[in-house]
């Protein structure tokens, strides 16, 4: 064939199908004139100036022109088989400008595939074989006239489609692609893409507020955060009934289309698993470590005039943000208007709430952890740096029943008791919402009156024997097992205690409860205070080893050895129940050294003498000791050494 044959126009005219494909057209005609390949028509193309990748993504001018005369066909028409056809929905422009009529080379770079992708039911059913030109067409990778998954590989040789493969419906490896199994996909995904294919042609609107161009901007944005989003990416994929490793691509665009369909309710759903995801910074706080660009680029479709995903974030990141701190510094409240927002928002600052209750710094994370105020601590940057937030309507509630709180010394007088009992019940938790400020503890009055009546409603009587005994009388006899007014107020709340009011007017101070319930609950009562606030020395040498009773002189000897650690608490000293447990797991006595060893005690002794077992405490090793103990890994390593 020689090049003058080929530059002459075709002597017919090939009509375009449905939908198709400049490449597509240009394969048919040449087929039509006898030609094998259109190589030639390239090449000839080549010579009049640059071409693109994709014939399909020509720009009109000198190489556009002379092809469509070499094709016989009118501009317009072989424009309509470019991807140029869709700029007016997918160029992103200001608002107010006039759509475009080309497509620049980020928007063919974002939207349409390098690769060629088919749709194997219509090369099967096709009477003649061709390309359609939404084929490339990414944010839709689904055929929705058979609901099936495009395909872009040869399934026998694994090897990418090309455009220029001699035959559309046959791969070159002579596998026929219309005899290829489509992978179906569900009536959701289906719908969700016939909804993009109708806003790309323009049948439909986007939704409010938005073009299509910025439609399919955004949804580009957020196919992306999809894509490294696994979790949401995973289960999207098994509602379609494909696997995210071969198809996160399609399923990206497909999950980023029900984004958009259910807007902007499935927004926030996916911002709260966003979150969560890893992403390059350092810090674990602030919404550049939480939602990455999103919200710049959000930033940049309001001001291009479309604002639905701008308004959708700025509503999600005051009414649900519990990350970090909001300020004018983030890109989405930096005007005036939009920072009057950040003052209705749910959470606010520590210093924020601090502030609003009276209190110091400090003691708002205080309150948090005791459950008081509901908030969140994240942990900041390095050297235990910390960044906290408190709920608004928490905050306000407290506030509003501080509203007019009462001080230990006035519910004292209404309950009828020392400041003493007051600080007693205020630190064992019976009055819950109580807190310390600059001007001293401020108790709500609810939790007073509520205290008061529940003394009212016990059943009256004063005591007719010996058995029952007043709150006065019950803490100095049991006091020494650890019981007080609180604890004792908490066992008569559950009905542990039998109680009655003796003398109304006395308040806590009148009621009488049963000596024999108290006298059923000393040792639970002594292992409370124990577990608590640490075992005294002259108890714990009583319960440090079952039925081995060891001397208060012993113990303290332990303490000043620095076997056992104990703390200061006024005169006494106590030892904590976590201290305990290490001594007991780490020391014990003869007897049971010789019960571990299978040995007596004489045997025991002349291993001492012989070197082969040192005590760490004992008449050997410390002068005037009449009891003895042992290590317990010593006594490991002993065994082990006999055994071998």
């Amino acid at each position: 064939m020689r090049s003058m044959d080929i530059i002459r126009p075709f002597p017919a005219r090939v009509p375009p199908l449905p939908g198709e494909s400049l490449t597509s057209l240009i394969r048919r005609t040449t087929e039509a004139m006898g030609y094998e390949s259109v190589a030639r028509v390239v090449s000839l193309l080549a010579e009049r100036g640059r071409l693109p990748r994709h014939l399909n993504q020509l720009l009109p001018g000198r190489v556009f022109d002379y092809l469509a005369a070499l094709l016989c066909q009118p501009p317009e028409t072989v424009s309509s088989l470019t991807v140029h056809h869709f700029a007016p929905s997918l160029v992103l422009v200001q608002k107010d400008q006039p759509p475009a009529r080309v497509c620049d080379s980020q928007t063919i770079l974002r939207y349409f595939s390098s690769s060629w992708l088919v749709c194997p039911a219509c090369l099967g059913q096709d009477q003649v074989p061709y390309e359609r030109l939404l084929w490339s067409f990414q944010p839709i990778p689904i055929c929705v006239e058979h609901g099936c998954l495009l395909i872009n590989r040869c399934p026998a040789c694994q090897r990418p489609l090309r455009w220029d493969r001699p035959d559309v419906s046959r791969c070159r490896c002579s596998q026929r692609l219309g005899d290829v199994e489509p992978l179906a996909v569900s009536s959701q995904g289906i719908r969700l893409s016939q909804g993009l294919q109708q806003v790309l042609l323009g049948s439909v609107q986007a939704f409010t507020e938005m073009s299509a161009a910025a439609c399919f901007w955004w949804g580009d944005r957020m196919a992306a955060a999809i894509r490294r989003t696994p979790t949401w990416l995973t289960k999207f994929g098994q509602c379609l009934g494909l696997q995210p490793q071969c198809h996160d691509d399609a399923i990206a665009w497909i999950a980023a289309a029900e984004i958009l369909n259910d807007w902007p309710r499935r927004l926030e759903a996916f911002l709260d698993v966003f979150q969560q995801i890893d992403k390059h910074k350092t810090t674990s706080t602030g919404v550049g470590r939480r939602f990455g660009t999103l919200l710049r680029q959000a930033a940049k479709l309001e001001e291009l005039g479309h604002p639905a995903p701008a308004v959708a974030l700025r509503q999600y990141l005051v009414a649900h943000y519990a990350g970090g701190h909001l300020s004018g510094k983030v890109c989405l409240f930096q005007k005036a208007k939009e920072r009057s927002a950040l003052r209705q928002r749910a959470w606010v600052t520590q210093t924020l709430a601090a502030k609003m209750l009276g209190l110091r710094h400090g003691t708002v994370a205080k309150l948090m952890q005791e459950g008081i105020l509901q908030g969140r601590l994240h942990p900041a940057g390095q050297h235990g740096r910390s960044i906290g937030l408190v709920l608004r309507k928490s905050v306000e509630t407290l506030q509003a029943e501080l509203h007019d709180p009462l001080d230990v010394q006035a519910a004292a007088r209404r309950l009828g008791v020392d400041r003493h009992r007051v600080l007693d019940l205020i630190h064992s938790r019976i009055f819950p919402r109580a807190i310390r400020t600059a001007k001293g503890w401020l108790i709500p009055r609810a939790s007073v009156v509520e205290l008061k009546n529940f003394c009212e409603r016990l059943p009256a009587g004063k005591p007719t024997s010996s058995r029952w005994l007043s709150v006065r009388q019950a803490t100095r006899m049991f006091g020494p097992t650890g019981l007080t007014l609180a604890l004792l107020v908490e066992l008569i709340r559950v009905q542990r205690v039998s109680a009655r009011m003796a003398d109304l007017e006395k308040r806590l101070n009148g009621i009488v409860v049963s000596h024999t319930d108290l006298m059923a609950l000393v040792s639970e009562i002594r292992d409370r205070r124990d577990q608590q606030h640490g075992y005294p020395v002259h108890h714990l040498g009583k319960v440090l080893f079952p039925n081995r009773p060891i001397k208060c002189s012993v113990i303290k000897k332990w303490i000043a050895a620095r076997l056992l650690k104990a703390r200061k608490s006024g005169r006494a000293r106590l030892v904590a129940a976590e201290e305990v447990e290490r001594f007991r797991l780490e020391y014990c006595p003869a007897e049971e050294a010789c019960r571990s060893l299978g040995i007596t005690r004489s045997t025991l002794s002349r291993w001492e003498v012989e070197g082969l077992v040192q005590p760490v405490y004992g008449k050997r090793v410390t002068p005037g000791a009449g009891f003895s103990l042992y290590r317990r890994a010593d006594l490991a390593g002993l065994s082990r050494r006999r055994a071998a």
